[in-house]
């Protein structure tokens, strides 16, 4: 699995819809053969394959002939070995259908060589039960941003907080490495360095928040976005990736260049300033990610992936997502 994709929701999310799933672990070597044991001895075998990674797709190709829906979530990625980039191509030619996580990657794809008709734009999913603006928030004295993960640009966030001057800047699970940058911008007293917390306990944060920051170089499908945007929080992010699709600029939040500290303070700041403005966008947030974002809608877009591949009907409630 790779990030911003939970297989157990969604394969919980297929069963709810009445649907015989199976997980299986495609890791390791002869994954493939051992894969094509169990479905010819057993008294199951799959009428189509949804493969997560490249490594799960070249195990599914290996173990049978059911059609293969492929799901990639990060191809392109800079610095990928070489064999790995030749199984995808391999996979790109034989799959009866690949799914995209984003807009993004779906561009990767076709300059890949796959025709237009082949790929299907599927995003992750929020489970909008647990992460939801209903509940008690985490506590806190001042306007609070808030970011997740442990990636680069985080350090643009750091420095951005300089023209944030009366907000708290909350990281979760951030390098510590963060705490000398923010000394030399002299902001250590409003960034907090906090640990990585519980899936179940990350809606208590982002319900404490104001603004929610995801502003990567490049999405790896990450869900952090659609997170906060189904807790209530606005999103201020990078146009790239999920972020590009899942922010509308202007009324679920705001996106600003990659690598830009001072448009991102500048953002930031607006939204802190403008009540107004920030609670019409924390609504509309919260309504777009109940509309595209829920698993059980992500669930049917995975089934008329399915059924399109095995060259049967495809449900009319299953339509594009938008």
């Amino acid at each position: 699995m790779s990030a911003g994709w939970d297989t157990g929701e969604l394969a919980g999310a297929l069963t709810g819809l009445g649907h015989d799933v199976r997980e299986y672990d495609a890791a390791g070597k002869r994954a493939g053969e051992r894969l094509a044991t169990d479905w010819a001895d057993g008294d199951w075998a799959p009428e189509v394959v949804y493969a997560h990674g490249w490594s799960a797709g070249v195990a599914s190709l290996a173990a049978g002939t059911a059609p293969l829906v492929q799901a990639f979530h990060g191809i392109g990625a800079v610095g990928k070995p070489d064999d790995r980039r030749a199984y995808e191509r391999l996979i790109c030619r034989i799959a009866h259908r690949i799914v995209a996580g984003s807009t993004d990657e779906a561009g990767e794809l076709l300059r890949l060589g796959v025709p237009r008709a082949r790929i299907t734009v599927i995003p992750p999913g929020v489970d909008c039960e647990l992460f939801t603006p209903v509940g008690e928030p985490q506590p806190r004295v001042r306007p609070r941003v808030l970011a997740t993960g442990d990636e680069p640009w985080l350090a643009d966030l750091v420095r951005a907080m300089r023209m944030v001057p009366d907000a708290e800047c909350v990281i979760l699970g951030g390098p510590p490495a963060l705490a000398a940058l923010a000394e030399r911008c002299r902001v250590a007293d409003r960034i907090v360095l906090h640990p990585a917390v519980p899936r179940d306990a990350l809606p208590a944060w982002y319900r404490s928040a104001d603004v929610a920051v995801c502003a990567p170089w490049r999405d790896p499908s990450g869900r952090a976005p659609i997170e906060a945007m189904a807790c209530g929080v606005p999103v201020v992010g990078t146009a790239t990736g999920l972020v590009r699709d899942a922010v509308i600029d202007g009324l679920t939040g705001e996106l600003v260049p990659a690598r830009d500290p001072r448009a991102l303070g500048i953002s930031i700041r607006g939204l802190l300033a403008d009540d107004v403005r920030r609670f019409t966008a924390a609504t509309a947030a919260l309504d777009r990610a109940r509309q595209v974002y829920p698993w059980q809608r992500i669930a049917d877009r995975t089934v008329a992936a399915c059924l399109e591949a095995c060259g049967r009907t495809v449900p009319v409630e299953a339509d594009a997502l938008s």
